[in-house]
């Protein structure tokens, strides 16, 4: 029998948008993921008068076509981590090196549908029993890509659901063996005004200079996805929008460069870039997560008298004409994606 702490999250890639698969791809179940299912309940307004002053009418509520919401929230592991990625971004390809894969992500889908997927989440009743959540035609909406300071880097993706049952069984959780987590000491965040080599199925990002100042970051992406195209019988399959972003860090006030090319608006490249001690072909399994083009918002550095100074910063990511908006290249020990 289950216990409290036995619930799970496995995902699956659809081959026909809305037409649910059995999820073979499972994340360790992590604080923040969850799923919700709206009814969209009518009540008709029209009042039967006669019989004074009540509620409305039972008999005229009724459910319509529901909505759902799911989010996948996971730690950011040398193993496992592909099917979310692209999800997440849209765009995935694995390239087959010595030992694995060099996976490469990034938004610029081509046409106007992300990929879909069938999710499943067992939540564990007190009395031990899996409720068994399946959602199907799941998109994208939302990604948020979080490198904390002295933690572990995070990937949390917020999908739109067109269908939802109890009926389906729950599918055997399988995990990827021996993963190694990655983490902020293993991390290097660069930043520079040189332009960057962007990240291929075959090499990491190249250019910015590796900077001792950065504590942490983070990196969302809006898909701004229609999901309110209601038709007679049916709602359309979302479509994805121009997409917008919000990046953000904390760095020590330690030189002038960051002040300087924000008073300047000058346009910059960063990358974070984690790497293991985990072998993979003549290297290393890494993640990296690199902006071609970054101009600097917010504020100059405050300082309080005898604290450390740390800088709150912001910035929009910009696109340069010819690479995408940004990147996630994943060096891994999968086979596939």
């Amino acid at each position: 029998m289950p216990t409290l702490l036995d619930d799970q999250i496995g995902m699956k890639e659809e081959t026909t948008y809305g037409t649910a698969v059995v999820v073979d791809r499972f994340y360790p179940y992590l604080d923040g993921t969850k799923g919700a299912w709206d009814p969209r309940l009518r009540q008709g307004e029209g009042l039967r008068g006669g019989s004074g002053r009540r509620a409305p009418l039972a008999a005229r509520n009724y459910p319509t076509i529901g909505q759902g919401t799911v989010t996948v929230k996971a730690e950011l592991e040398s193993k496992q981590g592909g099917v979310l990625l692209r999800a997440g971004l849209g765009v995935g390809a694995a390239t087959v090196v010595t030992g694995g894969t060099q996976q490469l992500f990034h938004p610029g889908v081509s046409g106007t549908y992300l990929p879909s997927y069938t999710i499943q989440l067992a939540k564990i009743r007190n009395d031990g029993t899996a409720r068994v959540e399946t959602y199907r035609g799941c998109t994208a909406s939302k990604v948020k890509l979080d490198g904390g300071e002295d933690a572990i880097p995070t990937i949390e993706v917020t999908f739109d659901a067109a269908g939802y049952t109890t009926a389906t069984g729950l599918a055997t959780a399988a995990y990827a063996t021996n993963p190694v987590i990655f983490d902020s000491y293993m991390g290097v965040q660069a930043v520079g005004t040189s332009a960057m080599t962007v990240p291929t199925t075959t090499a990491l990002a190249t250019g910015p200079t590796a900077s001792t100042e950065f504590r942490e970051w983070s990196l969302e992406l809006d898909h701004k996805i229609t999901d309110d195209d209601w038709k007679m019988s049916t709602r359309g399959r979302p479509t994805a929008g121009a997409p917008s972003y919000k990046w953000s860090a904390k760095a020590d006030f330690d030189t002038n460069q960051l002040p300087d090319w924000f008073v300047a608006g000058q346009q910059i490249a960063w990358m974070a870039t984690y790497t293991t001690a985990e072998a993979l072909g003549a290297g290393y399994t890494q993640l990296q997560v690199a902006v071609p083009k970054l101009v600097l918002t917010g504020d100059l550095p405050d300082t309080k008298p005898g604290e450390l100074r740390v800088t709150d910063l912001s910035g929009d990511v910009l696109n340069d004409g010819t690479a995408q908006d940004f990147y996630v290249a994943y060096r891994t020990t999968d086979t596939v994606l």
